[in-house]
C-alpha cells in the first residue's frame, strides 16, 4: 500500500509540472449558483447512471459498465479539484485535504483505457472524414 501511495503521489506530482489542457472555469463560467448547481446536477446523474448499471442482467457487464461510470466521476472529481490538488503538500507531510479512495484510483485507471479506445476512435473517424473528403 504504502509503495501504490508513492507511486500516485509522483504520478499526481509529474501531473501538476505540466499545464493544464483543460480550464474548467470555461465549462462552469458565469453565475456561482448556477455553476455550482450545474456540478452537482453532473455528479447527481453519475450517481444516477451507477444505480441504473444495477440494473443491467449480465454481471459482466454491470461490474465494467459501474467500474467505468466511477472511473469517469473520478476523473471529474480531480478536474473540479484544481485547487486542492495544487495545493498538495509533498510527500511524506501532513495528509492532503484531496484523498482518492483505493477504489477510486483502480477504476481511474480502468476508465483511462476506455477514454484512450474512445479518443482513438474519434481520431480514426476524423481521419475517415478526410480520407472521403479527398475523394
Amino acid at each position: 500500500d504504502r509503495k501504490h501511495k508513492e507511486m500516485m503521489l509522483d504520478i499526481l506530482q509529474l501531473a501538476r509540472s505540466f499545464p493544464l489542457h483543460f480550464d474548467e472555469t470555461s465549462l462552469f463560467a458565469g453565475d456561482e449558483k448556477e455553476a455550482a448547481k450545474l456540478k452537482e446536477d453532473i455528479r447527481l446523474a453519475f450517481l444516477n447512471i451507477s444505480r441504473i448499471m444495477d440494473c443491467v442482467g449480465c454481471f459482466k457487464c454491470r461490474l465494467w459498465g459501474k467500474l467505468q461510470t466511477q472511473g469517469l466521476g473520478t476523473a471529474l472529481k480531480i478536474l473540479f479539484s484544481g485547487r486542492q490538488i495544487e495545493a498538495l503538500p509533498p510527500p511524506g507531510a501532513q495528509p492532503p485535504a484531496f484523498q482518492l479512495s483505493r477504489q477510486e484510483i483502480v477504476s481511474l485507471f480502468n476508465a483511462s483505457e476506455a477514454i484512450h479506445r474512445i479518443s482513438t476512435s474519434i481520431r480514426e473517424l476524423q481521419n475517415f472524414r478526410e480520407l472521403l473528403a479527398e475523394e
